[in-house]
């Protein structure tokens, strides 16, 4: 299975496709995964690319800084933001997740202390 159809999979799995402003998003999906990214037209390969990248969200830090990220996400790097984020549309870089981690972890100490 090439990354995209591994990304559509994924995010037809999860509900990515539920408010899709055109309908015909999932089937088209579906079809990607089922047949191959592949085989796709450009007008139903058209209708995903939007689907398959997209910014990091980025994070806040406990002071209330937003770090304003903006790395892209697409390929191999917006598949690892799906599986490591519980949310579909809050996905975070690989460096941000570590940051956010590094922030939880703080937190934990504190609280211990």
């Amino acid at each position: 299975m090439e990354i995209e159809e591994e990304i559509l999979d994924y995010q037809l799995t999860h509900g990515v496709f539920d408010n899709a402003t055109f309908l015909g998003t999932a089937g088209i999906a579906k079809l990607a995964v089922t047949k191959g990214f592949g085989t796709l037209s450009p007008k139903q390969i058209s209708a995903l690319k939007p689907y398959l990248f997209t910014t990091c969200s980025g994070v806040t830090d406990p002071g209330g800084y937003h770090n304003k990220c903006s790395t892209d996400l697409e390929g191999e790097t917006l598949l690892d933001a799906y599986q490591r984020c519980d949310d579909t549309e809050c996905l975070v870089c690989e460096d941000c997740n570590n940051e956010q981690a590094n922030y939880d972890r703080q937190w934990d100490k504190i609280s211990r202390e």
